[in-house]
């Protein structure tokens, strides 16, 4: 695994840290710091140990803005559990029975695992064997393709619904089915890097919640299935759940060379 990491500093250092100028990647700004300067890494390097120790020494401060892993074949093949995402080009839709439920302590907006009576556009989606909306993985849509192999291969915690076209109530669209799935892991845990911000514990979400590093869980809390939505939900409104696979759907998906699909190797801790 490679982690590349992104570093925001206060742009009145930039001077000083001048002999890794070679690494400056861009300006920036933020509320809290104002004018910035952002260096790029790859951390398992001596370049990168030697600039953190730096930094660290001299009292500078500064903060991680984004980290990006690469992985090799290998190491997904040999992935126990993989975060899977896949490209939101089924776009625009709508769901008739959604109603935006709002905490009476916190006023925060309550998101919907639960969506049913799906509308997406037939045109934006019938190029593909595998997308979401923009709303997220909770609105995952398969081609008939993926419904017979998943149900070839036995894919455990999948069940498909029709889906229907967007602005015509109750035309189903044949041949693409909305993917039901269900929490099927526990929360995310340490050595994973959160920031979790204004819990309500009248209704159990917080404001912003976001995973800096890999995803990480106790291994007692997977039951198993093939497929399955997280039990956080990550990010700040609208908040979305990610979608943890097993190796076997990782292989099926691999092996069937299936187009727009991500992996990125999770990890169970015992």
């Amino acid at each position: 695994m490679k982690e590349k990491v992104w570093v925001n500093i206060p742009l009145n250092y930039l001077e000083v840290l001048r002999d890794w100028s070679q690494f400056f990647a861009y300006e920036s700004e933020d509320e809290e710091n104002g004018k910035l300067v952002v260096y790029e890494f790859t951390t398992n390097t001596k370049e990168y140990c030697n600039f953190d120790q730096f930094l660290k020494e001299n009292t500078i401060k500064h903060y991680i803005f984004r980290r990006v892993y690469t992985f090799t074949k290998r190491e997904k093949d040999n992935a126990e559990i993989l975060w899977l995402w896949t490209d939101d080009d089924a776009k625009e839709s709508y769901t008739p029975e959604l109603i935006n439920h709002v905490c009476d302590a916190c006023g925060k907006k309550i998101p919907h695992l639960d969506r049913h009576l799906l509308h997406v556009d037939y045109k934006k989606i019938k190029k593909y064997d595998i997308m979401s909306t923009y709303h997220g993985d909770t609105e995952t849509i398969v081609s008939e393709k993926i419904k017979h192999l998943f149900n070839q291969e036995g894919i455990t915690g999948v069940e498909f619904e029709p889906i229907y076209q967007i602005g015509k109530e109750n035309q189903v669209i044949e041949g693409f089915y909305h993917l039901i799935l269900r929490e099927g892991i526990g929360d995310v845990v340490e050595p994973s890097e959160i920031i979790k911000k204004d819990y309500c514990p009248v209704c159990g979400f917080y404001d912003d919640f976001r995973c800096k590093t890999t995803l990480n869980f106790k291994r007692n809390t997977w039951k198993g299935l093939d497929i399955c939505y997280t039990k956080n939900w990550f990010g700040g409104p609208p908040k979305f759940k990610s979608l943890i696979i097993s190796n076997k759907l990782y292989r099926v998906l691999e092996q069937n060379k299936i187009k727009h699909v991500y992996f990125q190797p999770a990890y169970l801790i015992d």
